[in-house]
């Protein structure tokens, strides 16, 4: 039986609970706005997931593979210019065997559990189920039982619902803060929180921490919030989009000044009639990116590709 609607109408955790309840085998096929993703299920148990948004994924080797992020980007962008797409990447990345035998189940596992948990806070988009076998291609993943990921996912959307009245955007601005007082509530400050913590620096909006982050978006916003009500920084409102963007065309150049020296003056991009909305500094982004893959070498186009795509993920 196939099963299809719309995630505005019909919630994906009901969606989810119902092939778990009724043990089906098959593909779920989500599209969203910016991406595609497919779940794989076999007898109601999760068996892997593929997601065309790549950067869980990237956080995930960066955090726990001795893989430069250099080396990442060439493969994927090998794969992109050959497939002419990102969808599918996460497995033929796995299925390089680049992940050591003795990481493969915990990484591959916890890829999945943070990507169905990235999938499941989104509303807007359009599901299908298809009743079918499984591709032999799915075989390198431990299956999970769904039931304990949607209930970790309720718990974790009842904190964020908290955390939304401190934090009620991702274009907020944190600073920290440099004369905190004595009545301050102390805060263990972990690895993994220093690592959120060095990259506040006043200008960055809480979206650009978590692009640049190889902590996972739930760990950061926790972490934001949990600093907040310590006392180790505050909030500044967003400035407003169009200044925003000016800022963007502003660090496309130096950006390009710094990586590429008087190279920079070649890429055929005149800066003088830039429009400053949205569409056209990705359109922008894009145009840079095709020359300096065409042109540079392969590591520094990696480096340059990175640099600008985080400049959009405001």
């Amino acid at each position: 039986m196939d099963v299809k609607g719309n995630i505005t109408n019909l919630e994906l955790f009901d969606v989810l609970k119902f092939l778990d309840i009724s043990k089906k085998t098959g593909v779920l096929n989500l599209r969203f706005d910016n991406f595609a993703a497919k779940l794989f299920l076999k007898d109601g148990l999760l068996n892997f997931l593929s997601i065309s948004e790549n950067s869980i994924l990237e956080k995930f080797i960066m955090k726990y593979l001795d893989i430069s992020k250099e080396d990442y980007f060439q493969m994927l962008e090998k794969y992109r210019t050959y497939y002419k797409t990102t969808a599918g990447f996460d497995i033929y990345f796995f299925k390089l065997g680049v992940v050591p035998k003795d990481k493969e189940n915990d990484f591959i596992s916890n890829y999945i559990l943070e990507t169905i948990n990235y999938i499941l806070f989104l509303s807007n988009g359009e599901f299908s189920f298809d009743e079918k076998p499984l591709p032999e291609v799915i075989n390198f993943a431990s299956p999970i039982n769904l039931l304990p990921v949607l209930i970790e996912t309720k718990k974790r959307r009842d904190e964020l619902a908290v955390i939304s009245k401190v934090i009620p955007s991702k274009q907020y601005v944190p600073s920290v803060v440099t004369n905190r007082t004595g009545n301050s509530r102390p805060l263990s400050l972990s690895p993994a929180i220093w690592n959120v913590l060095s990259l506040i620096d006043g200008k960055r909006t809480v979206n650009q921490i978590i692009a640049l982050s190889i902590e996972n978006d739930f760990f950061i916003i926790k972490t934001l919030y949990n600093l907040l009500q310590s006392g180790y920084i505050h909030l500044e409102p967003p400035q407003s989009a169009k200044a925003a963007n000016v800022d963007i065309v502003d660090s496309i150049k130096k950006i390009l000044n710094e990586q590429l020296g008087k190279k920079a003056d070649k890429i055929p991009v005149d800066f003088s009639h830039v429009s400053t909305d949205k569409q056209s500094l990705t359109k922008l982004v894009n145009e840079i990116e095709r020359y300096v893959y065409m042109f540079i070498d392969d590591k520094k186009a990696a480096k340059i590709d990175y640099l600008l795509k985080q400049l959009l993920t405001v």
